[in-house]
């Protein structure tokens, strides 16, 4: 099992959003399950390769570390989240370019965040 701990305000430009699509891994199994929890200031929380989706969910939180983290994405091929300064979006995909589009395209626009693959 893997994760992340919590990150503050760490935004990815579009530009770098398209080399991680280029460079990240192919998605894993669909038995392993993972996720990415935020905080209202903008802390995250990621976990992957977990064998359930709570497992996921509270390791995310965890790792988001403020009382206020909420799990905004669960998936079992990957995840990403979406930010336009205001709002944050949660988005899954069977690859990363998958989730990185669902993300966007339900905020509107904006840039990626964070992400993660099983």
């Amino acid at each position: 099992m893997r994760m992340i701990t919590r990150r503050r305000g760490f935004t990815v430009a579009a530009a770098a959003a398209a080399i991680s699509v280029a460079l990240a891994p192919a998605a894993g199994a669909a038995d392993q399950y993972g996720a990415i929890a935020y905080s209202s200031n903008g802390s995250w929380g990621r976990s992957w390769d977990y064998p359930t989706r709570p497992a996921a969910e509270a390791t995310a939180v965890k790792n988001c570390a403020y009382t206020d983290c909420k799990v905004l994405t669960s998936f079992t091929d990957c995840g990403a989240v979406a930010t336009n300064g205001k709002a944050f979006q949660g988005g899954v995909g069977a690859t990363l370019a998958a989730a990185m589009k669902d993300a966007l395209t339900k905020l509107g626009g904006g840039s990626i965040d964070t992400w993660a693959c099983n």
